[in-house]
């Protein structure tokens, strides 16, 4: 639909008639297997040419922080009105609702506008999601008591954008939001990006750590669904699972049925998709479980083999003798040796195919005589394993993405040594 131009609509004629369509997107979770609520995103209707207005153009012209607020409360109470018919389908169903934080001050608080608009539709405040974008706030203080005193009333409080550009990490333990919501610049093509994926995991630990759930915003393809998965991530929400629409609410729109059929309303669509999405993962981790086990294998395997080689009586140096071992396999990037005390006794050799033409300064092999006892491969042959594999990292030795291997074994005079090997990870 043809979007309406900023300069040639009314505003306040907009707001005094209701102007306002609002759609809404499906927020899914594949471990219940179901739409769980959904957001509600609001339209300008312009009155001269029934052309719909974005949301950011329909904001971008209010004259005062006065209008924007009398904008953002009809919004809302025509967002309630029209999830109410659904709710009355089915009560467990959550409506996610956004708040403008740069009107939010101590006046605003007082006026209990959101919470007599809630309680005079018949809606539990404990299914309504407060969104806040906590960038745009321009009163702290009064954000805060915002949040505390919605959270006290029930409603659910939710963090949106969190890992774009301009939000503050600092606010979240003083907001304690219930809900995270991961941008989409994080959440897009994650399984392609290393460096997002990693993000992401940070956030999912933390948000365990604090009792938070982390909402997975603008998701659009499978792989990306699945790679969020795998790492933590159960709530959806995105064209992946659907659209926003203006809800229907007919037949199983309110169940967690499904149909054989793309027929039916938006929440049906997304009912149908996330199935697919839990029979996709199903297949996925079966797949990613035969292959690791393979990998790891395979690994097995050439840690024994180069043990095997280096601890052989006789022959070159150490250091020689490493060098040697880059032929074994293509895959490895660098290895060198450590004392049980994680004193490393040898030099780094690496295979120059696996280093950075235009190296920063930091990534710098280790020489020999540096202390290891704090690394992460170290510490648990410390404590007693004679093997520990790491999850993927980025190398200091070379630049490069991969995981380190460290073994015991003892070499041709009957120390114990430990080798460590870095393996290239794609």
């Amino acid at each position: 639909m043809n979007m309406a131009s900023p300069l040639t609509f009314d505003l306040q004629e907009i707001i005094e008639n209701d102007l306002i369509s609002t759609h809404y997107q499906p927020l899914v979770s594949l471990k219940r297997g179901a739409v769980f609520g959904v957001e509600a995103l609001s339209r300008g209707i312009d009155p001269e040419t029934g052309e719909m207005i974005p949301p950011d153009k329909l904001f971008e012209v209010t004259v005062d922080d006065e209008q924007r607020l009398e904008l953002d409360r009809a919004c809302r109470r025509l967002a309630i009105q029209r999830f109410k018919p659904l709710y009355l389908k089915n009560r467990s169903m959550l409506l996610s609702i956004n708040v403008d934080a740069s009107v939010i001050n101590h006046t605003c608080l007082g006026s209990q506008n959101l919470l007599r608009q809630v309680k005079d539709s018949g809606i539990s405040p404990n299914n309504v999601i407060i969104e806040i974008i906590e960038s745009n706030a321009g009163d702290l203080d009064a954000l805060i008591a915002f949040v505390i005193h919605y959270r006290k009333n029930g409603f659910v409080i939710a963090l949106d954008d969190v890992g774009a550009g301009f939000s503050n990490l600092d606010r979240i333990p003083l907001l304690t939001p219930d809900i995270l919501k991961l941008d989409r610049s994080l959440c897009s093509r994650v399984d392609r990006h290393f460096h997002k994926l990693e993000v992401v995991k940070a956030i999912v630990k933390m948000a365990q750590r604090i009792g938070a759930i982390v909402l997975a915003e603008g998701v659009e393809r499978s792989e990306e669904v699945l790679t969020l998965l795998e790492i933590g991530v159960d709530v959806f929400q995105g064209f992946h699972f659907g659209r926003p629409a203006p809800l229907d609410v007919t037949e199983n729109e309110a169940s967690k049925e499904t149909s054989s059929s793309e027929e039916g309303g938006p929440l049906d669509r997304a009912n149908q998709r996330i199935q697919q999405a839990a029979a996709a993962y199903k297949l996925h981790s079966m797949e990613r479980f035969a292959a690791g086990k393979r990998k790891f294998s395979r690994y097995d395997q050439l840690i024994r083999d180069l043990c095997d080689r280096i601890a052989l009586p006789g022959g070159p140096k150490l250091d020689r003798r490493l060098t040697e071992c880059l032929e074994i396999s293509e895959n490895i990037g660098c290895l060198y040796i450590m004392d049980t005390n994680g004193i490393q006794v040898s030099s780094t050799i690496c295979n120059p195919s696996k280093l950075r033409k235009q190296k920063r300064f930091f990534y710098e092999p280790a020489r020999m005589g540096a202390d290891h006892s704090l690394k992460e491969y170290y510490l648990p042959i410390r404590a007693g394993l004679t093997k520990f594999t790491t999850e993927a990292y980025i190398s200091l030795a070379s630049g490069n993405r991969c995981l380190t291997i460290s073994q015991v074994f003892y070499d041709s005079s009957g120390e114990p040594r430990v080798l460590c090997v870095d393996i290239g990870e794609e």
